[in-house]
């Protein structure tokens, strides 16, 4: 049980940023020079000021250290050639933990607070760390500021602490693994950074990206990597540069705590020019034989964290699977594949008291919510926000289906999250099992309907699209 001073400092996470709001926010004319904000923000005593420019911008200590002195300007230069604009705001009403989120994200350390598309003050770094003992945007500079000889070491247990102090708190687990993801983001380019630095200039722009639960920001607990990498222009030097790349970054992850994934879905493998990666999405949607669909299930969940290649000639290719039937049904037909575990009589079928939740109950609505937004168009990454596109679109999942699937998934993700806690405390192999008898009896029936729901919403699908003619 959480201690109440770590509820406490913690509880807060959930409360309006505006509560963190202390002061007015300090504005200075935008014709000012540098040495004039400086003073500005010396006689206020803060770390940040912003500009009344058109849009507004704002200056913070880290510019006047890092594009002034470190850029050898003088005390002369116009405020509006270091400023950073447009600026970045959170509405007031916004929980705490979604600037924690923004903030990681964007790599901010000041956040205006709007309200009435007004600013009413800045809220930084600090404010946010005094928040809680063990804070996201803490291991955040740790990530920025560690040594090649030492990135990675214990980063595992970290994140694993930070999970315990978040879910102390009462703090979602589908929100906590977004944070989570964030910081995982952080880490990869941080690798990706030193990787390159050993390794001198990259010969063609690349991209580093992540699948899996880490692509839909569900991860939480450290799992095995998911990740790939895609450069633009194909050479000799560049495959053997990308290689090289990714061996490193691979190598570190596993050092960091990520487990090497047991099917090779990493960049030490998956390291190919942009026309492969074309050709490969291209392939797998027009000619949906199983390890095509297999692939796309995975490949499609994309997200780029690293590098400067755009992306977009292959979010165009994953679109054009609206139009494409027959891979739809064939990935429908997929997704029904993964059966909740219910007996006669809807009971809980377990073995020897465990219960596998990501087979029986996440995998199947993340398959489900994965296919809607497809089927729909949209490039949506999380189960939840396909979810709202399925409830908005219609396809392949109706208003009600979409609807009581987005209800019981936080519920189930908050299951596991839990049962993980647990093996973690109990120093076991953690996995996505529950078992059963740790279970409430209220906790039961609750994870029971859940399995029914689903059920439920893979036979009308079965019976709607007649999935079970397909050859």
């Amino acid at each position: 049980m959480a201690d109440s001073n770590t509820l406490g400092e913690s509880a807060t996470l959930a409360l309006p940023i505006k509560s963190l709001v202390k002061r007015a926010p300090l504005f200075i004319d935008a014709g000012v020079t540098v040495a004039q904000a400086a003073h500005a923000m010396q006689a206020a005593r803060v770390g940040s000021i912003l500009i009344g420019s058109e849009p507004p911008g704002i200056v913070t200590d880290r510019d006047l250290r890092g594009r002034v002195l470190a850029a050898n300007l003088g005390p002369d230069t116009a405020i509006t050639r270091v400023m950073s604009h447009p600026l970045v705001t959170i509405d007031s009403d916004a929980p705490a933990f979604a600037a924690l989120r923004l903030m990681l994200e964007e790599n901010i350390h000041h956040l205006p607070v709007t309200e009435d598309r007004n600013i009413i003050g800045v809220i930084s770094a600090t404010d946010l760390l005094l928040l809680q003992r063990r804070n996201p945007l803490y291991l955040r500079s740790v990530i920025e500021e560690w040594d090649p000889t030492t990135v990675g070491v214990n980063y595992a247990d970290e994140i694993g602490k930070l999970v315990e102090t978040l879910d102390s708190t009462g703090l979602a687990a589908i929100h906590i693994s977004k944070l989570v993801s964030s910081l995982n983001d952080a880490l990869v380019k941080r690798l990706v950074v030193l990787a390159a630095e050993r390794l001198g200039p990259a010969p063609t722009p690349f991209a580093w990206i992540v699948f899996g639960s880490e692509g839909r920001l569900e991860q939480t607990l450290l799992t095995d990597q998911d990740n790939g990498l895609i450069f633009q222009d194909d050479s000799a030097a560049a495959r053997e540069y990308f290689a090289a790349l990714a061996k490193q970054v691979v190598n570190t992850l596993i050092g960091a705590g990520f487990p090497p994934c047991a099917g090779g879905f990493m960049a030490t493998r998956w390291c190919k020019p942009l026309a492969s990666w074309r050709e490969l999405f291209t392939r797998w949607i027009r000619l949906p034989e199983p390890q095509a669909l297999l692939d796309a299930a995975i490949f499609f969940d994309f997200r780029p964290v690293a590098g400067t290649l755009e992306l977009e000639e292959l979010e165009e290719i994953i679109t054009t699977a609206k139009s494409e039937k027959l891979f739809l049904s064939h990935l429908a037909r997929g997704a029904l594949d993964f059966h909740p575990p219910l007996g006669f009589f809807n009971r809980l079928r377990s073995d020897n008291g465990q219960l596998d939740l990501k087979k029986g109950a996440i995998t199947p609505i993340v398959s489900l919510a994965r296919l809607a937004a497809l089927a729909a168009g949209s490039r949506e990454r999380s189960t939840l926000e396909r979810l709202e596109v399925a409830k908005a679109t219609g396809r392949f999942l109706g208003f009600e289906e979409a609807t009581a699937l987005a209800e019981i998934f936080p519920m189930i993700f908050q299951l596991r999250l839990r049962a993980q806690l647990s093996a973690r405390a109990a120093k076991v192999e953690i996995d996505h099992s529950i078992r059963l008898s740790d279970l409430t009896a209220l906790e039961r029936s609750h994870l029971k309907q859940a399995l029914v729901i689903i059920q439920r919403v893979q036979k009308a699908m079965r019976t709607l699209w007649q999935l079970d003619r397909l050859a």
